[in-house]
């Protein structure tokens, strides 16, 4: 029960910080709201949703990394570190999910 408790506070968590940063606040005022949530939660939120913003703007809509971290009104090595987090992980999923069958045809 503790599993399903964290996700749907994890949503509610995400939704509630896209909606401060549709007001136009920063990411440090976005994770304002997290305060009410374990401690153990708020960095894992805080890193995803950069991740989210990150993919959306960047990859979804093009906008350069400066332009990303002048509008979360963060340093530009943090959102390149979290876009470079992104291409890591999805290198490693594409990889995990394509090992099996390069291993059957190679093989």
């Amino acid at each position: 029960m503790k599993l399903k408790d964290d996700e749907f506070l994890y949503e509610q968590a995400v939704q509630k910080m896209r909606k401060e940063i549709a007001k136009g606040k920063t990411f440090a005022q976005a994770c304002e709201i997290l305060q009410e949530l374990e401690e153990n939660l708020r960095p894992l939120i805080q890193d995803d949703f950069l991740k989210i913003i990150v993919a959306e703007q960047h990859f979804g809509q093009g906008r350069g990394i400066d332009d990303v971290a002048l509008f979360l009104d963060l340093p530009y090595e943090k959102v390149e570190a979290s876009r470079e987090r992104i291409m890591t992980e999805f290198d490693e999923l594409f990889s995990g999910q394509l090992s099996p069958y390069i291993s059957k045809t190679t093989h």
